[in-house]
């Protein structure tokens, strides 16, 4: 396999790698590792690279410098930048995310870029753009400290006496 570049492409059911290093249609590699990793219509377990571009296709885990999703998912990904456009990650964590219309998870970043998206769990330090999430910063702070405060309560309550 060559180790500057990784294709992949998924219309029938060989599972090898050509001369040339990429995977042969069907082909669902355990491993990739390569400067830059191109997967349509396939996937991989585990991705490895500066670039990832997953179009229709998925990764089970995905670590790279920039990531690019487009009609696909990827289950844990992390990344400098991460950009998703009608796909879906499981837990996103970079330094950027810009994202449209898609799902992810959770997400940890110091910037969001946001068009149409639902989280379960985000955490950035800035935000732009519409944003659906179930627990935010500020919604996990407030349940933090009414979870410290019943805990505390119920301990002096309840502690045992000498």
């Amino acid at each position: 396999m060559s180790p500057d570049s990784f294709d992949s492409q998924n219309t029938d059911a060989s599972t090898s790698l050509d001369e040339e290093g990429r995977a042969r249609p069907g082909a669902i590699p355990e491993n990739v590792s390569a400067d830059v990793v191109h997967i349509e219509y396939g996937g991989a377990q585990s991705v490895e690279a500066n670039t990832i571009t997953i179009n229709q296709g998925g990764a089970q885990t995905a670590r790279a410098e920039h990531i690019h999703v487009e009609s696909g998912g990827i289950g844990q990904a992390n990344a400098d930048d991460i950009t998703v456009a009608m796909g879906g990650i499981g837990i996103a964590q970079a330094r950027r995310v810009d994202i449209k219309d898609s799902q992810v998870g959770a997400i940890a970043a110091d910037v969001v870029d946001a068009s149409n998206i639902k989280t379960g769990f985000l955490f950035a330090h800035k935000i732009n753009g519409d944003v659906r999430t179930v627990v935010s910063q500020k919604t996990a702070a407030v349940l933090g400290l009414a979870a410290g405060l019943t805990l505390g309560i119920f301990t002096l309550l309840f502690r045992p006496r000498r």
